[in-house]
């Protein structure tokens, strides 16, 4: 069985295409905005649309371990590159079970890391395993990060987090 469609399209205007990709753009821009408000060092957020585009621009570069791009570099820029340096890092950290030289077991892992997603209003996905301490035969340390943003989470074996505080290892 085949069938014909026909579909007649009037010209679109330069004006209407023009005010779409804008649109397109702005829309793409605050959904980015969103994604990436832990990735602002603290006291800096970008102001419109072209410092928003430029961080974006910024930290697809450095996660992706591009060049610095010096012919376009802005602070907007400069923020977005060591934002996505530093969530390149956080990423790579955690690849594997043991972090620092610790088995950190996974019930611990993945507890810290609901309470670490959740406090930040950020996904699982977002948060990264980046150290990892043991104290004694049943309590463990991980340093969490999203981001900027690190905290230490106290666990044991089985998941039961007894401290969540900012700060690094």
């Amino acid at each position: 069985m085949s069938v014909a469609l026909t579909v007649s399209v009037a010209p679109a205007r330069a004006d209407d295409e023009a005010a779409a990709i804008a649109g397109a753009i702005a829309i793409i821009g605050l959904a980015a905005l969103a994604h990436n408000k832990n990735h602002y060092q603290e006291g800096y957020k970008p102001n419109g649309e072209n410092e928003t585009a430029a961080f974006e621009r910024g930290y697809r570069d450095g996660l992706h371990n591009e060049p610095y791009d010096s012919r376009h570099s802005s602070t907007a820029y400069g923020q977005g590159f060591d934002a996505g340096h530093k969530e390149r890092s956080n990423r790579l950290a955690h690849k594997q079970r043991d972090i620092a030289g610790v088995k950190v077991p996974s019930a611990a892992a993945q507890s810290c890391v609901n309470e670490a997603s959740s406090s930040w209003g950020v996904g699982r996905h977002d948060v990264h395993i980046v150290n990892a301490g043991q104290e004694g035969a049943d309590n463990f340390y991980i340093e969490l990060a999203s981001g900027h943003k690190h905290v230490i989470c106290g666990t044991n074996s089985q998941g039961q987090v007894f401290n969540l505080r900012n700060g690094r290892m």
